[in-house]
């Protein structure tokens, strides 16, 4: 298909519009969802992406031109989220029209950045490109740069816009045996194992000791301090029943402590928000004291768990 602009013909195949369309709204529909964390399902998000790419024709239909109002772009983007996620709120329906159009404008932006770093072009010229000079590895390059400046810039702000304390029930199941206590997220901890570079949740001691090893119950109770030789021991001793590992640490006013770790079953973050269960790379760090005066919580939980996922 043609269409006339500004004195010259250009040419448009009109299945690549739809497909390019269709594939950019669903990316951003699905991005959406992931980082609003709305329950749906990539059937409803594909259908919506073709009901919003099919918009795109009217530009090849001058008797329909009153469709390109803003209006009606708004109210095509609202079909698009009823379509892909049908909220059942308002305040939800709200945050997530409003995450669909940030979503879209740094596609957008990053697309057109893309396009004029890689084609060289001088904007004093006014020289004016079509759909036609977008080609489809430039559309791979944007989508890239756009989903992971996307995933950059909403961990960024999950993790500052919650820098007050968030509590969050967690769950550590190990051999059968679970332990659920009260975690603190905690923006300023940043322990990993320093081998597999597994996040670190500390814990306190008497918070998981009914799901520990008598042997090792016995040996916090009886013991404040860390000795080497003492958990090596233990460690060989307790092999196949949990694996031990050491986690080096640093605190104010100690460069060099030490704490136990050990890969539990299985962790689930209980959350009105946050439903969340890991089975991998992730390990607990026994604390063998009080984390709080109140006792408020008992656990210090990796932001990263929380916000961005193991």
């Amino acid at each position: 298909m043609n269409i006339l602009k500004g004195g010259l013909m250009v040419y448009v195949y009109v299945e690549y519009l739809l497909l390019e369309n269709a594939i950019i709204n669903f990316i951003i529909l699905y991005v959406t969802n992931k980082v609003t964390r709305t329950k749906t399902n990539k059937i409803r998000i594909l259908i919506a992406a073709i009901v919003g790419s099919l918009y795109a024709l009217v530009v090849f239909y001058p008797e329909f031109h009153y469709l390109t109002k803003f209006s009606v772009k708004v109210s095509v983007s609202i079909l698009m989220i009823v379509i892909a996620y049908n909220p059942a709120k308002l305040k939800t329906f709200i945050k997530l029209l409003a995450y669909f159009y940030i979503i879209s404008f740094i596609f957008a932006g990053a697309g057109l950045a893309v396009f004029y770093i890689l084609k060289n072009s001088d904007l004093t010229y006014h020289k004016i490109y079509f759909i036609n000079d977008f080609t489809s590895q430039l559309l791979i390059i944007s989508i890239t740069f756009s989903v992971l400046l996307i995933r950059y810039v909403f961990n960024y702000f999950n993790l500052k816009l919650n820098k007050e304390d968030v509590f969050t029930e967690v769950a550590v199941t190990l051999r059968g045996r679970k332990a659920i206590f009260t975690a603190l997220v905690d923006t300023g901890n940043s322990l990993k194992e320093p081998i597999s570079q597994k996040p670190v949740v500390i814990v306190e001691f008497e918070a998981i000791k009914n799901i520990l090893p008598l042997k090792l119950q016995n040996y916090y109770m009886k013991n404040k301090g860390f000795n080497l030789d003492d958990f090596t021991n233990i460690m060989m001793e307790l092999k196949d029943e949990i694996k031990l590992r050491f986690i080096p640490f640093k605190s104010i006013g100690k460069d060099n402590g030490i704490l136990i770790g050990f890969k539990p079953d299985e962790l689930d973050i209980l959350n009105e928000k946050i439903n969340r269960r890991i089975t991998q790379d992730i390990v607990i760090a026994i604390y063998n004291n009080k984390m709080s005066d109140g006792e408020k919580y008992k656990g210090l939980l990796h932001p990263e768990i929380l916000y961005k996922g193991v």
